[in-house]
């Protein structure tokens, strides 16, 4: 299937009902998939999200779109500290398997997680939307938005695998997302609902989260809200992001404790307010009941 988004063609590979499709022979870095390979949905975005890459100076749009860093001290110097410790995760590597260190960030993403639940009512948001945790690190993000244990079992928790790759003969620059859905029938849940993207960047690209909507719409599920809920995000995502899934149908609001606006050419947040590989950190304090 294509479809048009943010102005590109999208195609969207899928399996046959009660089958998978085997990603393996198609990912230029096989080796840095976690998990199993065989999924419902490969969406192949191409190009769609190269111009972000770099500096951004656009503005963020003012509907819906709240960054508390842009209106307490407290925000800013929480941001300011993941950013010290993500250089130290870029300058070293080892530091993603140092359990201790990684703490000192999950812990981090927990107090802002506390900012957003404590000023939320000033700028009219909730988090009583049906939870979708784009796994992995949604599993745990979704946890700490609803002020959670890191066990906590949540009803409606709708579980969405997705996985940034990047495919064999095409530019480093161009995207594609696998999707897989832990329980179908779950799925259907959020259909006319809104639901809560709670994600530790979201969006960064808005690849991932654009996927799960596209793929959903697949399979004839339309969520007519997103709530983003997010420690960090960047302003050509939300710029991005914002008009392509209006032009879906699908509303959209952002609620972020701070803001980047510098993407390098792996999509990762750079500058002064980098978070380095959020999910490598965040690996470490999943569920319990997690399984790739």
């Amino acid at each position: 299937m294509k479809l048009t988004f943010a102005g590109h063609s999208v195609e969207i590979v899928s399996a046959r009902p009660g089958e998978k499709i085997d990603v393996a022979k198609l990912l230029a870095y096989p080796d840095e998939f976690h998990g199993d390979t065989r999924v419902n949905h490969l969406v192949k975005f191409g190009d769609s999200f190269s111009s972000l890459i770099g500096q951004s100076r656009a503005v963020l749009p003012k509907e819906a779109v709240v960054v508390l860093e842009h209106h307490f001290d407290e925000a800013k110097k929480l941001m300011d500290k993941i950013n010290a410790l993500a250089q130290r995760l870029v300058a070293e590597p080892e530091k993603y398997d140092d359990i201790g260190f990684c703490r000192q960030y999950f812990e981090l993403a927990r107090a802002g997680y506390s900012l957003l639940a404590k000023h939320e009512a000033e700028f009219g948001f909730d988090a009583k939307s049906i939870p979708v945790s784009l796994e992995r690190a949604g599993l745990v993000t979704t946890r700490l938005a609803g002020g959670l244990t890191q066990d906590a079992v949540i009803d409606n928790e709708v579980a969405v695998v997705t996985k940034r790759v990047h495919l064999k003969g095409e530019p480093e620059t161009n995207l594609a997302v696998t999707v897989k859905w832990r329980d179908k029938h779950k799925l259907i849940s959020i259909n006319g609902r809104e639901v809560l993207l709670a994600d530790f960047v979201n969006p960064a690209s808005g690849a991932s989260g654009a996927a799960f909507l596209l793929a959903a719409k697949v399979v004839k599920v339309y969520p007519i809200k997103v709530q983003h809920r997010s420690v960090s995000l960047t302003r050509q995502g939300v710029n991005l992001i914002k008009p392509a899934l209006k032009e879906l149908g699908v509303k959209t609001s952002f609620y972020s404790v701070g803001e980047a606006s510098q993407l390098n050419r792996q999509y990762y947040l750079v500058g002064n307010r980098a978070v380095a590989d959020a999910g490598q950190v965040l690996r470490h304090f999943l569920p319990k009941f997690y399984k790739d």
